[in-house]
């Protein structure tokens, strides 16, 4: 129960309209921001049963299987939601384009949002009606109680009591929402809030704020269709492989079998130069798109001795580089003397590079402690 009254805490966004609510100010600090790559949920989707805009029903059954993110809004607001509803068109529906994420609109006042009202105004925004669904109910009280219940995400009708409170006419009044996005995972589970609401809301965030909340939520729904890559994994396995065939390469040369020595340093160049272009891809493509790379969460003498391990293999990898190919090019054009020369300080660097490649992926994704809450 402590932990559900804590998420609704956090899940409060701003709200439009007059009537006052929790501000969201301060949610991206908060644990319902969640990083991209965290495991953490926050709650289940309960089961739910909407009309779409086409008029279809649609389930949390039907949207199993993929991320999707919920966006509190109504047609007629004039409030938040109409600017609400175009950075969500500007910021994640064309972001998502090729992806498998949905974007579900839930109307806060079906009463008005018919599936005829939906469908006229997600066309106002070209949205994509097989990516962006909008969805009403016939009863007003199932809708707020499955976004309160069910999302953790605030909803206040307008009443005279409130209005004469605040010396304003109740029909001047609005119904009054959070305005934070909810990824949700693919087995339906709650797994982060994303502040979205700007000037016209209570305690609003600033342009900036906004812009970086939506990428944090990209970040965090691409993650969860995608799952964590493999590729650390196959890169420490290139790094662990070259290891093997340079400490092979050494001993042959040590017994004197020069073409067993040629063959498994060539096998190690091959390993280690597809090492770096698995290397540049994930650091270059794929971190990019999915929340940036991994942190390590250790403190004190543990993360003074992780950065130094990975600084000395960042390092000594760029300066070897060079040296591996001068060193494979003199023995290619069979000048002995200086390969040796040469053989003699890259080869030491060499084999702590890709030692240490392992080293790093160890410590980084098995020994990473998690992070303080």
């Amino acid at each position: 129960m402590t932990i559900r009254l804590a998420v609704v805490l956090v899940a409060l966004g701003a709200v439009g309209g007059t009537a006052p609510l929790a501000s969201s100010q301060d949610l991206p600090q908060t644990a319902g921001a969640l990083p991209a790559r965290s495991s953490q949920r926050l709650g289940v989707v309960p089961d739910f049963q909407f009309t779409e805009a086409s008029g279809r029903k649609v389930t949390r059954a039907d949207l199993l299987g993929a991320p999707w993110i919920a966006v509190p809004f109504f047609a007629s607001c004039t409030g938040p939601c109409p600017q609400l509803t175009a950075d969500v068109r500007a910021l994640l529906h064309d972001e998502l384009a090729g992806s498998a994420t949905r974007i579900v609109s839930f109307s806060v006042d079906p009463e008005h949002d018919t599936p005829e009202v939906l469908t006229a105004y997600r066309d106002s925004f070209t949205g994509d009606p097989e990516r962006w669904l909008f969805l009403t109910s016939e009863e007003i009280s199932y809708m707020h109680a499955f976004l309160r219940s069910g999302l953790y995400l605030s909803v206040q009708v307008p009443t005279q009591e409130v209005a004469d409170e605040l010396g304003v006419l109740l029909d001047s009044m609005e119904i009054a929402h959070a305005t934070t996005l909810v990824a949700v995972d693919p087995e339906g589970n709650i797994a982060g809030y994303y502040p979205a609401g700007g000037e016209k809301v209570q305690g609003g965030l600033s342009r900036e704020q906004i812009e970086e909340s939506f990428r944090q939520l990209l970040a965090r729904v691409r993650f969860l269709e995608h799952g964590p890559s493999r590729l650390p994994l196959v890169n420490a396995s290139l790094n662990a492989v070259a290891f093997v065939l340079l400490m092979c390469g050494w001993v042959a040369i040590r017994r004197q079998r020069r073409e067993g020595h040629a063959l498994f340093m060539r096998a190690a160049f091959v390993a280690s130069a597809a090492f770096l272009v698995s290397y540049v891809y994930y650091h270059f493509v794929l971190l990019p798109a999915s929340g940036g790379a991994t942190r390590y969460n250790g403190t004190g003498i543990a993360k003074t001795g992780y950065l130094a391990l990975l600084a000395s293999h960042v390092v000594l990898a760029a300066l070897n580089l060079p040296m591996v190919v001068t060193t494979l090019w003199l023995a290619h054009k069979e000048r002995w003397e200086r390969h040796k020369r040469w053989a003699r300080i890259t080869f030491p660097i060499w084999a702590y590079v890709s030692i240490t490649g392992v080293l790093v992926y160890v410590v980084l994704y098995h020994k990473n402690p998690a992070p303080l809450s």
